[in-house]
């Protein structure tokens, strides 16, 4: 089993160029601007926490979205399993979970208190140069539980959701003052959940989407690439303006 898998799941169960022109004499040469680094999720050390893991945006910027694994997952095998689409998208950061599922401390949990997770998330983007606002989040099952309550709280700050097989419906309630949100289901997983999800959103006007993963059970993450270049650019293109 791919370490991607792993990272999204929760438990044992998740377990098992430009084109080319000529340029014309006496004609203004631009400088070039500063060269995207290799497309890898790096490890990035957090001052008091667990390392994060980190895909930079176009040119090295410090990402523009957050990525939360489900229960005992990992973070480095989450962001991944989309970080081409991750790097289009303005970068990812994988928060790893703050309590250990084990006694060698490789897979994780996150505690359930969002003041907490909230606080881990801005030092994290603290490190490297980023600031905690008009964020997306891309949660997998507990991380789509914390980041729903993430988003309830702040929804400024965490404005934009992609929720992956949450362990709860959504709640439109709780996300009323969101810009958008997509909501994904593997086709074996629990899918009643996200579909209802995405339908109270867009009952309470609030712009949504439901997205399905073929062949998919709970844990499980095929055609990740795709699958998420399409959500976030469906976010790009319908979610609420800033206000």
């Amino acid at each position: 089993m791919s370490l991607a898998v792993l990272a999204a799941g929760c438990g044992k169960e998740e377990r098992a160029l430009a084109e080319e022109r000529p340029v014309q004499p006496g004609a203004a040469v631009a400088a070039p601007g500063p060269a995207d680094p290799p497309l890898v999720a790096t490890e990035m050390a957090v001052p008091g926490d667990r390392p994060a893991f980190v895909v930079t945006g176009p040119g090295g910027a410090c990402p523009r979205m957050i990525a939360l694994h489900g229960m005992c997952g990992h973070g480095l095998g989450f962001v991944q399993a989309f970080q081409g689409a991750a790097r289009e998208h303005g970068g990812v950061l994988g928060l790893q979970g703050d309590v250990p599922c084990g006694a060698d401390g490789v897979f994780t949990k996150y505690s359930p208190d969002p003041e907490e997770q909230d606080a881990r998330i801005r030092k994290a983007l603290g490190a490297c140069g980023g600031e905690a606002e008009d964020l997306v989040v891309i949660g997998y099952s507990q991380g789509a539980y914390v980041a729903e309550r993430l988003a309830e709280r702040w929804p400024e700050r965490y404005s934009r959701l992609v929720l992956l097989g949450a362990p709860t419906t959504p709640s439109a309630a709780r996300l009323r003052d969101i810009r958008g949100a997509v909501m994904i289901s593997g086709e074996f997983d629990a899918k009643y959940r996200m579909k209802e999800g995405a339908g109270g959103l867009l009952a309470a006007k609030i712009p949504a989407i439901y997205r399905e993963m073929p062949g998919a059970h709970h844990g499980e993450m095929p055609e990740a690439e795709r699958l998420m270049d399409d959500a976030l650019d469906w976010l790009d293109a319908n979610a609420r303006p800033r206000p």
